[in-house]
């Protein structure tokens, strides 16, 4: 791909997907890992960074081994190599964003160099100039989202924020596992199982079966009249749980979080599922978001361990699965 000008990249990069086939996005991927893992803090870094950036919906889903591996190491350098240098810049559109961010952050205007070029400002105020677009602190700070949404907690300096909406269905969530519901929670049950991504992130995935089993007691319970709410449930729940892999476990038996608040849960299902959620879930486990070399803390791995993820799907199951019994033997 030595051959290809940086516009035609781009233009390829645009077109990776996670319905993308490995033998198509692998080599791309390759390809601007190794240019940007050549020389992390130099004058193309954020052309490169930008790529990965574009690409990183295919690579947080199933990428190849070698490219999933390759493109974080990259984005950890370059991370590295541009986050600490100075700027005289009051704000980024990197950390103003981020509120109204999902994990499909490839998607959209980034504010990042595309090939030549700066593409547009996703927050509607007119065109990134230049100097911002180029900024390292910037490119940092996009190749630092691109990290948390491929290995969710395994880097710092995401701004805190979750998007509105989210915050606004952990208020409904609430309301319903505090049984004083203010909407039909038939309705919200049934809609809220539904929606899982047909490909989620790793903290999407996690994010849904967490929200899952928060309601799970309340869809079980007399509370629901309608078996359509413990059904799309299950159905939800079963093709999840199908979406996750089956490795071991890498934590101890105290390594995996609480599950008995289901209030709490409404929340931290919510906040997994995007940069800034995840960063204001570490936020209030300590992590001081502003010190991207601080490692204090409480490790947060846990909520995206597959082990207990499939556990906590089976528990959910078991719940609903004897909630529907009721309507049986009604």
């Amino acid at each position: 791909m030595n051959d290809l000008t940086t516009d035609r990249l781009a233009d390829a990069w645009q077109h990776v997907r996670d319905t993308t086939p490995p033998a198509e996005a692998d080599p791309l991927v390759l390809d601007c890992a190794r240019r940007l893992a050549a020389d992390p803090g130099g004058e193309q870094a954020p052309v490169w960074v930008a790529g990965l950036v574009a690409m990183s919906g295919y690579l947080a889903w199933r990428p190849g081994q070698e490219a999933g591996s390759s493109a974080l190491d990259a984005l950890r350098a370059a991370a590295k190599a541009l986050g600490g240098r100075p700027c005289a810049h009051g704000h980024h559109p990197y950390e103003t964003g981020t509120d109204g961010l999902g994990d499909e952050i490839g998607r959209g205007d980034r504010g990042l160099p595309a090939g030549g070029r700066a593409e547009r400002d996703g927050g509607g105020e007119g065109h990134v100039d230049a100097g911002r677009a180029l900024c390292p602190a910037h490119v940092a700070g996009w190749a630092r989202l691109a990290i948390d949404v491929i290995a969710p907690f395994t880097v710092r300096g995401v701004p805190a924020g979750a998007p509105a909406e989210h915050h606004g269905h952990v208020g409904t969530l609430s309301g319903i596992v505090n049984d004083h519901p203010y909407c039909d929670p038939h309705e919200v049950l049934i809609e809220e199982a539904g929606s899982l991504p047909a490909r989620p992130t790793r903290g999407a995935l996690a994010g849904y079966l967490v929200t899952m089993n928060a309601t799970c007691w309340y869809a079980a319970s007399e509370r629901v009249t309608e078996r359509a709410v413990p059904e799309a449930m299950i159905k939800g729940v079963e093709a999840a749980a199908a979406l996750l892999p089956d490795v071991p476990c890498t934590h101890g038996s105290d390594g995996h979080p609480d599950t008995d608040d289901p209030d709490h849960l409404t929340l931290v299902g919510y906040l997994l599922r995007t940069p800034g959620g995840r960063a204001e879930l570490a936020e209030d486990h300590g992590w001081d978001e502003d010190d991207e070399d601080d490692e204090g803390g409480e490790p947060l791995d846990g909520w995206l361990c597959p082990a207990f993820l499939h556990g906590l799907a089976a528990e959910t199951l078991e719940a609903l699965t004897d909630g529907l019994k009721s309507f049986e033997t009604a």
